[in-house]
């Protein structure tokens, strides 16, 4: 009995440790920032894993799988100015877990659980110039939350559950100075045209899937005149019908309509625009093209027109404007006018890229503008004419450039297409 007991407490003991907080390493190499990897578990952040070092300049528990916060956790760090906690599991924020960092300017909070940001939650924290809260679930935005971050330069709201018309007007009354506000996957239809009423140095405002069905007013205001980047993408944005709708816009370099429902422009529209450089209208239903729509925009270099339903298009419509990249597959184009990108180049454009892949061409109309694209030397998408996918159509053994032929060159192309997919 003796000796057994003895084999027992002789066997060899392994103890296995479980780590359930964040490992972190201080960088000295990286002026004090404190990089943070995650642990076997979820963590409620406290007081001792980050706390209290004054030389601290940044922290990251990105995806450290923290689910709460407590409120000393960031303790006596003065010097803190940039901390990164997305990718957690966060769902709530106490008033004062900041209250040991002022000076903190960057915070990312994005793709946790937050549903609000409590009223004063940033009062022991003016410094802030970046909020990054993409990802979460708020859908509520209470007037007065910002009203500390008179700095705040970068807001980023994307992907909650914001409703624009159920926000104050007066909700960055106090922030002035933003530059940058993402607003996507939010549902920003019918918001007040006051909402962006004290910006005055906009330089990006992002509206992808917003369930916008019409231009934006807020988006589009006097005090809007300092934007250079607009993006109003995957909407049901139907038309282009208000010839003033970018008066205000003449500080705008890129504007980004792609993926709406846009089947109509009046020809003047983006008259004011005299320094737009890109103008994408991907993935609408355009049939045509007014001859002025983009005439005289001195700077406009590139240009989409793709996936459409454009069978005509004349050059005079780009007369006076630069353009160096033009996309025009995937439309309704048997033609296009005789030397086009000579006629082009003569009237201001320095084409150096086209794109006119996957339109009906008829083959000698698409045989002839290949040899002038090959003769000036611009490039084009070659693997399109590799002689293994249809790419015309051929009914006549010459150019047919009247507009009344087209859908017979539409409908036989279509019909070869659809053989080959059967």
């Amino acid at each position: 009995m003796t000796s057994l007991l003895w084999g027992l407490f002789s066997m060899p003991i392994i103890l296995v440790i479980v780590c359930a907080e964040p490992n972190c390493m201080t960088h000295n190499d990286l002026q004090n920032n404190m990089i943070c990897s995650p642990g076997s578990s979820d963590y409620i952040l406290e007081r001792g894993l980050v706390s209290d070092n004054n030389r601290t300049i940044g922290i990251s528990l990105k995806a450290c799988r923290i689910i709460d916060i407590n409120k000393e956790s960031f303790h006596s760090l003065s010097s803190l100015e940039d901390l990164d906690l997305s990718l957690n599991s966060i769902s709530n924020l106490r008033l004062e877990i900041f209250d040991g960092a002022p000076k903190l300017m960057s915070l990312n909070l994005s793709y946790n659980l937050l549903t609000a940001i409590p009223l004063g939650f940033f009062n022991q924290t003016p410094n802030i110039e970046l909020l990054d809260l993409r990802g979460n679930k708020i859908n509520i935005l209470e007037e007065g939350f910002l009203d500390p971050l008179k700095k705040l330069k970068h807001l980023d709201l994307a992907s909650n559950l914001l409703i624009g018309k159920q926000l104050s007007p007066y909700i960055f009354n106090i922030n002035r100075h933003i530059k940058f506000i993402d607003f996507s996957r939010n549902e920003m239809s019918d918001t007040s045209e006051l909402l962006t009423h004290a910006f005055q140095e906009m330089n990006i405002l992002n509206l992808d899937r917003c369930f916008l069905t019409g231009l934006p007013n807020f988006a589009l205001r006097h005090n809007m005149r300092t934007m250079k980047q607009l993006i109003m993408s995957t909407n049901q944005i139907n038309n282009l019908d208000n010839s003033t709708a970018f008066v205000n816009l003449d500080n705008l370099e890129i504007l980004n309509l792609a993926h709406n429902k846009i089947d109509s422009i009046v020809g003047n529209i983006f008259v004011p625009l005299k320094k737009v450089k890109i103008i994408v209208l991907r993935n609408n239903k355009l049939k045509s093209i007014p001859d002025n729509l983009f005439r005289d925009l001195p700077e406009l270099a590139n240009l989409d027109l793709s996936h459409n339903l454009i069978d005509f298009i004349p050059v005079n419509a780009f007369r006076g404007a630069p353009l160096k990249n033009l996309n025009l597959s995937d439309n309704k184009f048997t033609y296009l006018t005789d030397n086009f990108c000579l006629e082009l180049r003569n009237s201001g454009g320095k084409l150096k890229k086209i794109f006119f892949n996957d339109n009906p061409w008829q083959c000698a109309c698409l045989f002839d503008f290949l040899a002038e694209v090959k003769r000036m030397g611009i490039s084009y998408n070659a693997v399109k004419y590799n002689g293994k996918t249809q790419v015309c159509v051929t009914e006549q053994f010459s150019c047919q450039r009247q507009q009344n032929v087209n859908a017979m060159y539409v409908k036989l192309y279509n019909n070869l297409i659809n053989h080959k997919q059967q």
